[in-house]
């Protein structure tokens, strides 16, 4: 609960200075960890204001420097972390339909497109990622992410939106996705995923 705290404040201040805040920590101190978490997501919620989603705002995606950037990213990250918590007490319910298909999107792109590790999980071959309605098939190679759309993949997964983002996430396994063609490369694509997100 704590770093989730502080990175929403983080990004708050990230959004009102206008820049990456430098070696900044905070820390609840005395205070009440409930208390002080909701003042933190109340003061975030206060500057992602929807009607402003096209306004210029300092982030950390080399092609999107708008404050939608952040409302997409913190919408997931609330997500998936809701998720964690309903999984603690065996009641997790599934992501929205439209917002896992955005997650998935941002692991393959952002995740994995800016900060794959050099040499990691690298075997070249594609792998297709399939929900209704959408489709993504990628390929690692060294320090580099091949989005190929038209390549014929070694492995096809396929699932709901939700079961295939929280698999990228290592919030669910494989058991409920379908799974075609080499599990080895589809376990090395999700071991880059991992690598990339921590």
């Amino acid at each position: 609960m704590v770093d989730s705290a502080m990175l929403r404040r983080r990004v708050t201040r990230w959004i009102t200075r206008g820049a990456r805040p430098a070696d900044w920590t905070c820390s609840p101190g005395d205070a009440d960890m409930v208390d002080w978490y909701r003042i933190g997501a109340a003061s975030l919620i206060a500057v992602l204001d929807p009607a402003r989603a096209a306004s210029p705002a300092a982030t950390w995606c080399p092609w999107d420097h708008t404050l939608g950037f952040w409302l997409r990213r913190m919408a997931h990250e609330t997500a998936v972390h809701r998720v964690d918590a309903q999984a603690a007490i065996g009641s997790a319910a599934p992501l929205e339909t439209g917002l896992a298909a955005n997650g998935i999107d941002e692991v393959l792109t952002l995740w994995l497109g800016c900060h794959q590790p050099p040499g990691a999980h690298t075997s070249g071959r594609a792998v297709s990622l399939r929900v209704p309605g959408r489709e993504w098939t990628v390929a690692l190679h060294e320090g580099v992410v091949d989005y190929c759309p038209e390549a014929d993949p070694a492995a096809v997964v396929s699932g709901s939106s939700s079961a295939v983002d929280l698999w990228l996430w290592g919030r669910a396994g494989e058991e409920q996705l379908s799974v075609e063609g080499d599990v080895a490369v589809v376990r090395s694509l999700r071991a880059a995923v991992a690598a990339v997100t921590g």
